[in-house]
């Protein structure tokens, strides 16, 4: 007995020094509950990925072998990662108590969270993962997809922000920073481009194929991997030269399509002084070792900052014969917000999507500042203030986000991708820079830069960077308030001036509210206030740091009472203004005597200020109409966009319609026949815009006759007589008008000439111009091509965002959608079925937004993350609702007293 107990014990003594028990599988209920939602939990972390894929866009499908160095604190069963359509084949784990041995995929949640079971517990420290898997090229431009172009096959990634986890099993968050190994099995005859330079290329022996090995990247996360193969076309650029900052030369170079390399060449022109700027600006040298510019065939997005292989949709980024000058500047401003982010957000990143801001804000921002440097006569000041103006519709909103608002589920990330994060945050980071003075606050953004390289920063860590390096704690405090929490401050000021006491102008702050509007709650800001007040010749900008609810503003520049005031100096400040009438008399009086951008935002207040029932039409019109003679392009879009606004309460009244027709020539045809006059690039454009919204608003018959006879001429119909050219500015206007005047046989033609027309942004005016139908009867036609998939899924999208604008087709595209509703979400772009309940924004009746509530009740789980859509789309119905109950009458009476004589209706019976 007692050597049976000895044997007994050597044995289980033997067993404990052998390998660890096997575990037995979770049930998938169970880990379905214990599942992360948002973030990965802490803990476990990938130190550094190698990825061995073969990709043929010939192909539909690409597989291969991605190994990830795994470092765990603690034992651990499994880890929890992403993945999400991947066929997983096999997965292999090594470790201290493992080699080679089998693990067990399980997917969990339909957000791309899975999960790797081992078949014994591992022991903290690193474990190395090799995961074999295949997957199919994605059909609707999300992940790694395939599109043919030309009759040719290419393949790219589109990674950010979650999509990476499409293509390949990793960490997809932004907070792990990990080294890449890449290498790639391709056809023979393709380019492969990465996120860094080929270290090693060879012919395999089986026909057709080479592989190419990539240099080791610096720590990047998933959503900044690049990986593209086609028939690329190679265009060299310039180095970019060493300098004070940087004692190494860049290699430059650009990517298109077969046949359009020549079209890239303005932008790797442009891109080495955008460059340079932000190294001085900020004292960090470009942090990469090379610099690709990718033009891709389809991208979903305008453009991705892939680290150091920058991928943009072809249509903003080539310039070629056609391009106007409005296209030029685009394709700058994207240009150099995409080379601002290999800074911000590829060298330092946010470790979650509820600091987006730190990346798109600052980006969007350094965009104005770059090219104001490069072009400082451009007026690209003025199109930062109409950005931070385009981000006030969406603030004014009960539903509007914070820039920085905690973001807890997967679902939900993508819509931090709004004017919110891009446009807000650009308005308060100038808004803050403008007060305090950029030698107060940029150099102290290098210094951020500086410190948090090649890791991740916070809103905490910047806060606290900026705090110590700046000693200004009032600009910590102006920043949180403004980031931190929602809504659109409205500072009510009023000039008091009283016998023999010294000026001021009374202030007070509230959150502003449109008629209708369901806000309740109240808000407060530190705002760094400034305002103008002038007299005469005398212009002073008088400032304050307006923290409470209320403040007083002495004017002690001015013995006696201004003639007028501004209340928002330079344009600069992100709030709305009010005044009394006989105050908002003066500013309109006055308007000439204002600076750019304190015009655009005067015009903006005053249409905010009627909407919220508090100004008189014959005001809001007097300031629109000053606006109109602006020599600023920008400042008479803020006209045009002022008459838009009303249009909507006209469309559907003759006598008003005409009326406002009439007043739209009167206005805008003067600032028109100047523009034309002048070789100014901002009047060319101006011209453009003018044109469009004379024609297509104002209806001018002259002018869509000439419009209508370009794009038939343009797409190959039979013309007479001499036709004027159109460039990439016109596309739009030309081909919407042809399509609204030529109906079917002018559709058929245009659809004819994509394949003679070899050019991206007619490409994309086409599908545009089709949602612009303006006959019912024309819509099955319509809604069937655009659900063929024969323009693409992009162009999905854009003709129902289209038709359910236009007031003659929008109820029937309406009920289009909510039969359709299943089948159209499958052919649209992957990131866009979430924004689909804004297709409904545009209508205005109380039955629209029950009829809205009950699509998204019925499919809401085909659109993952729609209820902030969904909400915006709702309150936005309930304010045009409201504006119409409280308004309505006013706008068209007023506009049907301007209508001509030769067509008021006769008053005899």
């Amino acid at each position: 007995m007692q050597r049976l107990i000895l044997v007994c014990a050597l044995v289980i003594g033997l067993a404990a020094c052998g390998p660890t028990p096997r575990q037995e599988q979770p049930e998938l209920a169970d880990l379905y509950e214990r599942a992360p939602r948002g973030p990965l939990p802490d803990g476990v972390r990938p130190t550094a990925y190698q990825m061995n894929l073969e990709i043929d866009p010939r192909k539909s499908r690409f597989g291969g072998t991605v190994t990830i160095d795994v470092e765990f604190d603690q034992p651990a069963q499994g880890f929890w990662l992403h993945g999400q359509g991947l066929e997983i084949r096999e997965v292999t784990v090594t470790g201290d108590n493992m080699q080679d041995e089998r693990a067990t995929w399980r997917d969990v949640l339909n957000s791309g969270v899975a999960w790797i079971h081992f078949p014994r517990r591992a022991s903290a420290g690193t474990v190395r993962v090799a995961i074999d898997y295949t997957a199919p090229f994605d059909a609707n431009l999300t992940g790694l997809f395939k599109v043919d172009e030309q009759g040719n096959a290419y393949a790219l990634a589109k990674s950010e922000s979650i999509q990476a986890r499409r293509f390949m099993p990793g960490f997809d968050e932004p907070r792990f920073k990990t080294p890449f190994d890449l290498t790639l099995t391709v056809p023979e005859t393709d380019t492969a481009i990465a996120n860094t330079s080929i270290a090693s290329e060879e012919v395999l022996e089986e026909e057709g194929l080479k592989r190419i090995s990539f240099k080791s990247t610096r720590p990047l996360p998933t959503y900044l991997l690049s990986l593209a193969v086609g028939p690329f076309d190679r265009l060299d650029g310039p180095s970019l030269s060493p300098n004070e900052v940087r004692d190494f030369s860049v290699p430059l170079t650009g990517y298109t399509r077969a046949g359009k390399a020549n079209e890239i060449s303005y932008a790797l022109m442009m891109t080495e002084p955008m460059v340079v700027f932000f190294e001085k600006e900020l004292g960090v040298p470009y942090p990469y070792e090379k610099l690709d510019i990718i033009a891709a065939p389809q991208w979903p997005s305008g453009a991705t900052e892939l680290a150091a292989a920058i991928t943009y949709r072809e249509s903003r980024i080539l310039y070629g014969p056609s391009s106007g000058p409005a296209m030029r500047r685009a394709l700058l401003n994207i240009h150099s917000h995409e080379i601002a982010h290999m800074w911000f957000g590829d060298l330092v990143t946010p470790p979650w999507w509820d600091d987006l801001w730190l990346k798109e804000a600052f980006s969007s921002w350094a965009t104005g500042i770059v090219l104001s440097h490069m072009e400082p006569d451009g007026g690209y000041e003025l199109d930062a203030v109409a950005d931070s103006i385009s981000a006030m519709s969406l603030d004014s909103l009960r539903s509007a986000r914070a820039v920085r608002e905690p973001i807890t589920l997967n679902e939900d990330i993508r819509n931090a991708y709004d004017s919110i994060t891009y446009d807000k945050g650009l308005a308060v980071i100038a808004m803050v820079d403008s007060y305090f003075g950029a030698e107060t606050f940029r150099p102290a953004l290098g210094r951020y830069i500086s410190r948090f390289e090649d890791s991740v920063a916070n809103s905490p860590d910047f806060f606290e960077v900026i705090a110590d390096e700046t000693n200004e704690p009032d600009l910590t405090t102006a920043f949180r308030s403004f980031v931190e929490q929602s809504g659109l401050p409205l500072v009510s000021a009023e000039l008091q001036c009283r016998d023999g006491e010294t000026p001021e102008v009374s202030l007070s702050q509230s959150r502003y509210q449109p008629l209708g509007s369901p806000i309740e709650e109240s808000r407060r800001w530190t705002i760094p206030y400034c305002l103008v007040a002038a007299s005469g010749d005398t212009r002073e900008r008088v400032c304050t740091m307006m923290s409470e609810q209320t403040a007083t503003l002495t004017l002690d520049q001015f013995e006696t009472c201004p003639d007028w005031i501004m209340p928002n100096a330079r344009g600069a400040g992100y709030w709305r203004f009010t005044m009394p009438d006989a105050q908002w008399a003066l500013l309109a009086i006055n308007f000439g005597s204002l600076e750019p951008g304190e015009a655009m935002t005067a015009v903006d207040s005053a249409v905010a200020s009627f909407e919220a029932g508090k100004l008189a039409l014959p005001t809001l019109t007097a300031i629109a109409n000053a606006a109109a003679r602006h020599d600023e392009r920008q400042v008479v879009d803020g006209a045009v966009r002022a008459y838009s606004t009303l249009y909507r309460a006209v469309s559907g009244d003759d006598a008003a319609r005409a009326g406002m027709e009439a007043e739209i020539a009167r206005v805008f045809r003067p600032r028109l026949e100047r523009a034309r006059g002048s070789e100014r690039e901002s009047d060319r454009i101006l011209t453009s815009r003018l044109e469009s919204f004379l024609a297509r608003t104002g209806n001018d018959a002259e002018l869509r006759d000439e419009f209508a006879r370009a794009a038939n001429a343009y797409v190959g119909l039979p013309v007479s007589g001499e036709v004027r050219g159109l460039t990439s500015d016109d596309f739009a206007t030309a081909l919407a008008i042809g399509m609204q005047e030529g109906g079917e046989p002018f559709l058929n033609a245009m659809l004819a000439s994509l394949s003679d027309i070899d050019d991206p942004t007619f490409e994309q005016a086409v599908a545009y111009a089709i949602g612009q139908n303006n006959d019912p009867a024309l819509l099955p036609v319509i809604m069937d091509l655009s659900m063929s998939g024969q323009l693409g899924t992009r162009e999905t999208y854009s003709i129902m965002s289209g038709q359910m604008r236009q007031s003659e087709t929008k109820q029937q595209a309406w009920a289009w959608l909510q039969s359709n509703y299943p089948e159209f979400v499958l052919r649209i772009p992957g990131q866009r079925p979430r924004s689909t309940p804004r297709l409904a924004g545009g209508l205005c009746s109380p039955e629209a937004v029950g009829e809205l509530e009950n699509l998204f009740a019925e499919y809401g789980e085909l659109a993952p993350g729609y209820e902030r859509a969904l909400a915006e789309a709702r309150e936005s119905i309930g304010l045009c609702v409201a504006l119409e109950a409280e308004r309505g009458d006013e706008i068209r009476s007023y506009f049907a007293g301007l209508m001509p004589s030769e067509t008021a209706p006769d008053d005899s019976n």
